[in-house]
């Protein structure tokens, strides 16, 4: 879940992380070298970083829980279909049960690739273009901007505002802001809240990222197929994906059962927000799931097991450039792993932040390789440990799936990418209000 402005250090940093593991596993190897035996140089060292980063995975982990993470989880898998999961810390404070592999955790924004998918598999079945408009399947749902298609909600590009600023603000207190997340909302009033500010922009004339794009496309779903979006997702996504555990709860109980990544936000002490009403993410983030479950999607959907051909290249062409390079709920990255012919690589995934968890799932452009990571105990802070050290984490477990050696160049490349990134996320941090974040 993402919104606006209060917490955009945030998100920055969780990018500045992602640069600091590319630093650490890449270009601190680029010491100059004699050009005759530079190729030959680069490989061996690579070599050697691929494999020392596969064995120390978990040490990583290990180092993410150091750095404030309650429990954390990891997956990676490469091409040859060797998969690795990890878990370090524990399930929550109290019980102090340790984390597991398999664990799930609220997945939050990783929700939308999985909406985006439901949407265009409405258009492969040509009962939908993307130029489908609010007005063309709820008449008045967006009053005096029915004519928002749905190309522009799935891309952020409708100027909608989102709903997460009026419902959290009247929270002043960490406990305040357990009362107002356990309180059930319906999709059309997540909607009226998103609709109770004013529109942002003329829709298709800018990019802002909203949580309330995705609750819209919920409703136009169950309004077109007369099945809820829970429905939806279990049969046309988790089953075809063997996404095992993965879940979309609305109402009532969030997990099932204990073996789930506790929810802390680490305010002035850690809340325990398992009680979040999961009707408070709805279709813009309400997906349960296990790491493996995450990268099990992402290898379904670049396989073409889900939309077809062109619907995916259609999730994959940004529509934006800045300050994502965001495409039909998914964004493009810069992959350490570089491609076939020595170019850089691109990465395909999403981020998710619940209040209190922070999920990353990325996927190789051909599909063959992902990484995702998962943690309890988001941290509200300018300078959170825990999002640098996930960030490691997630690209070890990248450079571990290259089957060829990963250059300093190439992650000298992905340095650039994430840091040009991380300039843009002040439009998509968690919006919580400021007597909360503030020390």
């Amino acid at each position: 879940m993402t919104s606006t402005r209060r917490l955009h250090r945030l998100r920055a940093g969780l990018a500045l992380g992602a640069v600091g593991a590319l630093t650490a596993t890449g270009a601190a190897q680029a010491a100059p070298a004699p050009a005759a035996t530079e190729a030959s140089r680069v490989a061996a060292v690579t070599a050697d970083d691929r494999a020392a980063a596969r064995a120390r995975l978990d040490d990583r982990l290990e180092e993410l829980t150091a750095a404030g993470a309650v429990g954390a989880v990891a997956h990676s898998r490469g091409a040859t279909g060797r998969a690795w999961n990890g878990s370090a810390g524990v399930r929550t404070i109290d019980a102090a049960r340790p984390a597991r592999p398999g664990d799930t955790a609220r997945v939050a924004s990783v929700t939308k690739a999985m909406v985006a998918v439901l949407a265009l598999q409405e258009v492969d079945r040509q009962r939908w273009t993307l130029e489908t408009t609010v007005d063309d399947v709820w008449p008045g749902l967006l009053p005096g901007h029915g004519d928002v298609t749905l190309e522009q909600l799935l891309s952020h590009r409708s100027g909608l505002p989102d709903y997460l600023v009026p419902l959290l603000g009247d929270a002043q207190t960490g406990t305040e802001l357990v009362d107002v997340l356990t309180r059930d909302r319906t999709d059309r009033q997540l909607v009226r809240a998103g609709l109770s500010q004013p529109w942002l922009f003329e829709p298709g004339t800018s990019f802002s990222y909203s949580n309330t794009n995705y609750v819209v496309v919920g409703l136009m779903l169950q309004r077109a197929t007369h099945r809820s979006v829970a429905s939806l997702l279990q049969q046309r996504v988790f089953r075809p994906a063997g996404m095992r555990d993965a879940r979309f709860p609305t109402t009532g109980r969030t997990f099932a059962g204990p073996a789930h990544l506790g929810d802390y936000a680490v305010l002035e002490r850690p809340y325990l927000l398992d009680g979040t009403s999961s009707s408070v993410f709805s279709s813009a983030g309400a997906v349960v799931a296990s790491a493996a479950d995450i990268g099990s999607f992402y290898r379904s959907l670049m396989a073409g097991r889900l939309v077809s051909k062109r619907s995916l290249a259609q999730m994959l062409t940004p529509g934006t450039t800045g300050p994502l390079a965001y495409g039909l709920g998914v964004y493009r990255a810069t992959d350490p792993c570089p491609d076939a012919s020595g170019q850089p690589g691109t990465l395909y995934g999403h981020d998710g932040a619940s209040f209190g968890t922070i999920t990353l799932v990325f996927t190789s452009a051909d599909g063959t390789r992902q990484a995702s990571v998962a943690f309890g105990g988001r941290q509200y802070t300018a300078d959170a440990p825990t999002l640098p050290a996930a960030n490691q984490v997630l690209v070890d477990a990248l450079v571990s799936t290259c089957p060829r050696p990963v250059p300093p160049a190439a992650a000298q490349r992905s340095l650039v990418e994430l840091d040009r990134l991380s300039a843009g996320l002040d439009t998509r941090a968690e919006a919580l209000p400021e007597a909360l974040t503030a020390r």
